[in-house]
């Protein structure tokens, strides 16, 4: 894969070394540095076409990451150069779009992902449509996944694993709800380490449906759903069914 073809405005790319921080006991790039980098690129590259954090908030606006998805063909390893690229490619009803891949130093792809983001409203928290700030631009005519990112649906499965705690404050970001990352480490601190060194996640699936702020309480619960597969829910202790999010790992087994 040739990455120079990868250029502005279209299409922002970073490099990047792994750093031991970033990885996990098998010093694998880690689940939440993935996700941190997917988020902070996303915000770099829509700054740059003038429709970032500072452009909306003038407007009373923020973007919210609704759903996402993420397969995985190879996780970097610690001291490895990678590079991200990410590019928006329009929009699907109130749904923002964005795409993104990580490749190694021998354009291999390692990890493929695409978004579906939201523009709301500071004030009353509510979806504001897409305007002609974003969908007149120039998108790219390519898509990482080839499709959009899915909802994900509720199992009847009873729960294997349930938590309970409450969001604190290093949980909140500028926008004054729980970070979009912080649900992923939550999930992904639901598993032990003996069982991730049997599986291998291959994609991994994310609806954010609903704002966590301090002090809430959080109910989780983890099921295993046929397919090898685990769904997690991040819900309202107090508020009976409200699910802040829901995740679902797709595993292979190393074995």
């Amino acid at each position: 894969m040739d990455l120079n073809s990868y250029s502005l405005p279209q299409y922002l790319t970073r490099s990047m070394v792994v750093q031991s921080y970033e990885v996990d006991f098998n010093q694998r790039f880690s689940i939440t540095s993935i996700f941190n980098h997917l988020q902070e690129i996303a915000w770099e590259h829509a700054d740059k076409l003038s429709y970032g954090y500072n452009h909306l908030r003038e407007k009373g606006w923020f973007w919210a990451l609704s759903r996402v998805e993420v397969e995985f063909y190879r996780f970097p390893v610690w001291q490895e150069a990678v590079t991200l690229v990410t590019w928006p490619r329009g929009a699907d009803g109130i749904f923002a779009l964005r795409d993104f891949e990580f490749y190694d130093s021998n354009g291999n792809k390692l990890i493929a992902a695409t978004s579906s983001w939201l523009v709301v409203g500071v004030e009353n928290r509510r979806p504001v449509r897409i305007a002609e700030w974003y969908l007149e631009s120039d998108f790219a005519s390519r898509s990482a996944l080839n499709r959009n990112a899915a909802k994900i649906p509720e199992s009847i499965v009873q729960p294997a694993f349930t938590e309970q705690f409450e969001v604190r404050a290093g949980d909140i970001d500028m926008n004054l709800h729980v970070n979009n990352v912080r649900y992923i480490d939550w999930a992904y601190n639901t598993f032990t380490i003996s069982s991730l060194r049997k599986y291998f996640p291959k994609k991994i699936s994310v609806n954010f449906n609903s704002e966590a702020k301090e002090g809430d309480s959080i109910l989780i619960n983890r099921k295993n759903i046929p397919g090898n597969s685990t769904l997690i829910n991040i819900n309202s202790r107090l508020e009976g069914e409200k699910n802040y999010c829901r995740i679902q790992f797709d595993w292979r087994n190393l074995e």
